[in-house]
C-alpha cells in the first residue's frame, strides 16, 4: 500500500456484553450474492463502467469462482461511487456481518474514513437515528477475502441495509457477497489461537530471544502533571524519554496570528518541563500536538485532518518560534512535525518537505519526526519514523466516543481476527519491512496504549512492548498522568458502563507491565 501509517481506520467500535465471552457466527438471517435475480429485485443499475473505465458496474461472473460481483473503480481522490442494498429484515440484537471483497491499488483519501467500504446499517426504534457497522477497510492490493464485524443493535427498527463502494478514494474495489448472522457468545476458555502463517513469514527482529537494544529510549507521552515531583517519579519508574505535547487550546479554530501568539505565551511552561527533564536525565521529543490553522480539523481520534492544499506558512512560523527556545536544548533530541496528520501521501510529502526545509535553515542537527513510511527521506535529513500503535482500535479505544454493548477480550477474536502478539507483528509489518529495507532507520513508537477498562489491557501492553523490544525500537506509552482512562495509576470501578475509575492504591497490572518495559533502559 502506498501510505503505510498506523492510523485510526474506520471500523466497528465494539466490545462484550458478558465479561468472559467471545463471539462466533450463529444463524444466517440475510444474504445477498449479486445474482441477476437479486440485482433485478433491488432495482440496481447494471450498466458497465463509463468510457474512461471509472464508476461502478455489475459483473455477473466477476466474483470468486465465477460468482456475481459489483465493481467500483475511481481515479483520483475526489470521487465517490456508492450503492445501497436493502435488507428486508429486522437487525438482530447481536450480529456478525460479513462482506467478501477484493482490492486493486486501493488508496485512502485525505481523511482516514475516505476509503472503499461496506457499511451495514439500520435505524433505532427508539430514536430513529441511523446506527451503522462499518467494516474495517484496507488499502493496497489483495485477493478475495472476507471482512468481518460484530456489532450490537439492541433496539433496531424493521428494515436494514448495506452501503458499499468507494468514498473519495482510488483504485478498484469489488464486493461479491454480503451476509448478516446472529452472533453468539461463547466462553473465552473455548477460544483457541489459530495458526498465524502471515506472522510466521515475517523475519524476527535483531533483538529476539529476550535481548534489548541498549541505545533505545523508553518513556511516556507527557500529561497534565509534569512538575518536578512527577518528573522524579518518572525517573524512579525507569523512563528516559518524554514526548512533550505542545498544545494550543482551540488552536485549530484560531486565526494564524492568534495561534502563534498563544503558542509563544505557553512556551515558558514547556521549556520549564524540558529543563526538569534534562536535570533528571530524560530526553525530550517536541510534539506539535495541535498544529496551526491552514486547513486542519480535529477528529474523535485526535488526528489532525489536513485538507487539500494545507498552507504551511503558519506551521513553519510555529516551528521557528519553537526552535528559538529549544534549539540546542540539551534534553531535546527530535522535532515531531505534526501529531497524527491525516491526508494523502502526496500532500504529506509536500507539507513535511516544506516544514523540514524551513527548520534546516535554523537547525541542521536535531532529528525530525514523520508518522508515515510512504517515503524514505535522504539520510542527511535525519528523519525518525514514528508509528502510533492502537491496533485493533476496537480494543484499545473500546467505548471511546460512543458506546456499544460488546466488550472484546485480549488475546482473542476481534471482528473475525485473532489478536495476540503475533497478530501485532502482522499489523506492524509495514514498519518492519521499511526498517529492513533501510538499515539504520530509527523507529520511535510515538504512542501506544490500551484503555483501562478493556479486558486484557495489561497483556496488550506487555505484548506490544515485547514486539518493540525485539525490533530495537524507541517507544512512548500514552500517556503519563493525562486522561485517567490511559493512566496506569488508575483502575476501573464496577461494570464496563458507566465508565468510572479511581486512583489505585497498589500497582495496577497495566502499570506493572509498563514498569517492566521501562526497566529495559540500559540493558543489552
Amino acid at each position: 500500500m502506498m501510505l503505510k501509517k498506523l492510523a485510526f481506520a474506520s471500523a466497528l467500535v465494539v466490545a462484550a456484553v458478558a465479561a468472559e465471552a467471545a463471539y462466533v457466527r450463529g444463524e444466517l438471517v440475510w444474504r445477498f450474492d449479486f445474482t441477476p435475480e437479486e440485482m433485478a429485485k433491488q432495482g440496481l443499475d447494471t450498466k458497465r463502467f463509463a468510457a474512461d473505465g471509472t464508476g461502478c458496474a455489475y459483473l455477473p461472473d466477476g466474483g470468486p469462482s465465477g460468482k456475481g460481483a459489483m465493481a467500483f473503480k475511481t481515479v483520483g481522490l475526489d470521487k465517490s461511487v456508492m450503492v445501497s442494498i436493502k435488507a428486508d429484515i429486522t437487525m438482530p440484537a447481536l450480529v456478525q456481518v460479513e462482506a467478501d471483497v477484493r482490492g486493486v491499488d486501493l488508496e485512502r483519501g485525505e481523511r482516514s474514513n475516505f476509503s472503499s467500504k461496506a457499511v451495514f446499517q439500520c435505524r433505532s426504534s427508539k430514536t430513529g437515528k441511523l446506527t451503522h457497522a462499518a467494516l474495517a477497510s484496507e488499502d493496497g492490493t489483495f485477493d478475495w477475502k472476507t471482512w468481518i464485524g460484530v456489532r450490537d443493535f439492541p433496539d433496531a427498527a424493521p428494515g436494514a441495509g448495506v452501503v458499499i463502494g468507494s468514498e473519495k478514494s482510488a483504485g478498484e474495489f469489488r464486493v461479491s457477497s454480503l451476509r448478516i448472522y446472529r452472533a453468539e457468545e461463547i466462553p473465552d476458555a473455548d477460544v483457541k489461537a489459530p495458526e498465524n502463517k502471515a506472522a510466521a513469514a515475517i523475519p524476527r527482529g535483531p533483538f529476539a530471544g529476550g535481548r534489548h537494544n541498549p541505545k533505545a529510549l523508553r518513556g511516556v507521552m507527557s500529561g497534565g502533571d509534569m512538575g518536578e515531583a512527577s518528573i522524579k517519579n518518572l525517573v524512579g519508574w525507569g523512563a528516559n524519554l518524554v514526548r512533550l505535547q505542545i498544545a494550543v487550546d482551540k488552536g485549530r479554530s484560531m486565526a494564524p496570528d492568534e495561534y502563534l501568539a498563544a503558542l509563544e505565551k505557553k512556551l515558558d511552561e514547556y521549556v520549564a518541563i524540558a529543563d526538569r527533564c534534562h536535570r533528571n536525565g530524560i530526553r525530550v521529543v517536541i510534539d506539535l500536538h495541535t498544529p496551526p490553522p491552514g486547513g486542519v480539523k480535529a477528529t474523535k481520534n485526535a488526528s489532525n485532518i489536513l485538507e487539500k492544499g494545507y498552507d504551511t506558512t503558519a506551521l513553519r512560523k510555529a516551528w521557528r518560534i519553537l526552535m528559538a527556545r529549544f534549539k540546542g536544548h540539551p534534553a531535546v533530541i527530535a522535532y515531531d512535525i505534526m501529531n497524527e496528520p491525516c491526508c494523502t501521501p502526496d500532500e504529506w510529502r509536500r507539507i513535511f518537505r516544506e516544514a523540514v526545509e524551513d527548520i534546516r535553515k535554523v537547525d541542521a542537527k536535531t532529528s525530525v519526526v514523520t508518522q508515515f513510511v510512504d517515503t524514505y527521506w535522504p539520510k542527511e535529513m535525519r528523519v525518525v519514523y514514528s508509528p502510533h500503535f492502537y491496533s485493533p482500535h476496537q480494543l484499545t479505544h473500546a467505548s471511546v466516543g460512543s458506546y456499544s454493548g460488546i466488550r472484546w477480550s485480549y488475546p482473542g477474536y476481534i471482528n473475525g481476527v485473532y489478536w495476540d502478539k503475533e497478530q501485532m507483528r502482522v499489523a506492524l509489518k509495514p514498519w518492519i519491512d521499511f526498517q529492513r529495507a533501510h538499515p539504520g532507520t530509527r523507529i520511535l513508537v510515538g504512542e501506544f496504549s490500551c484503555i483501562l477498562w478493556s479486558k486484557g489491557a495489561d497483556k496488550y501492553i506487555r505484548d506490544a512492548i515485547e514486539i518493540f523490544e525485539e525490533y530495537g525500537w524507541d517507544w512512548c506509552y500514552h500517556a503519563y498522568r493525562e486522561w485517567q482512562a490511559w493512566d496506569v495509576e488508575y483502575t476501573h470501578v464496577g461494570d464496563y458502563v458507566p465508565r468510572k475509575w479511581v486512583k489505585a492504591t497498589t500497582d495496577t497490572d497495566r502499570k506493572k507491565e509498563l514498569l517492566k518495559g521501562l526497566s529495559y533502559n540500559g540493558r543489552r
